[in-house]
């Protein structure tokens, strides 16, 4: 089934807070030519995730509050893509920042949007493999982290449980564990 993208016929910015935040109302034509007059389109920073796996197999997790979520939980290295910056080179610098941790191989799992209707952002997903720590963390960031190394049972465990509000950190865990399951051990 071939089907035509939507048109784009006129494209207004009513918020701009760049680099974290972009409001678009548009004007868009439908591939089935019905034409929807407010039509908004979020726009934010492009980023990445990883799962981090030590050499023993374990994950680096990190545990801290996510405003937007208004909770506590579970999640994993992730960060901003910094202009003329490589997604790779980007996780690999948040590793680094949040968690102390460098890696080895890293695989690359896919570059997915955020909301597939309003746009929100992209993700670019990573197992990095063979991670060791160098040095204490330094984010710099708003959130307090606490890092905890963890099997990947305890983990599936508390996904069940809910500790995971962030979907980019869920999508991460779920195609981390279906793409690469030799890398767990199980």
């Amino acid at each position: 089934m071939d089907r035509r993208l939507w048109s784009v016929e006129e494209d207004e910015l009513v918020f701009d807070a760049a680099p974290y935040v972009q409001v678009h109302r548009q004007r868009i034509c439908t591939d089935s030519g019905h034409v929807v007059d407010n039509y908004f389109q979020v726009t934010l920073p492009e980023f990445a995730i990883c799962c981090p796996l030590t050499s023993d197999g374990r994950v680096i997790t990190l545990w801290q509050y996510k405003h937007g979520a208004r909770s506590w939980g579970l999640t994993f290295p992730a960060g901003l893509i910094d202009v003329n910056e490589g997604a790779e080179a980007a996780m690999r610098r948040e590793l680094l920042e949040e968690t102390g941790y460098i890696g080895g191989s890293a695989k690359f799992l896919g570059r997915y949007v955020c909301s597939g209707n309003q746009g929100a952002g992209w993700a670019n997903l990573f197992v990095i493999r063979h991670c060791h720590r160098v040095c204490e963390p330094a984010s710099g960031d708003l959130e307090t982290m606490d890092l905890r190394l963890m099997i990947p049972s305890e983990i599936d465990a508390l996904v069940a449980d809910g500790a995971i509000t962030g979907l980019p950190h869920l999508a991460i865990w779920t195609a981390a564990r279906q793409m690469c399951s030799s890398a767990f051990g199980d």
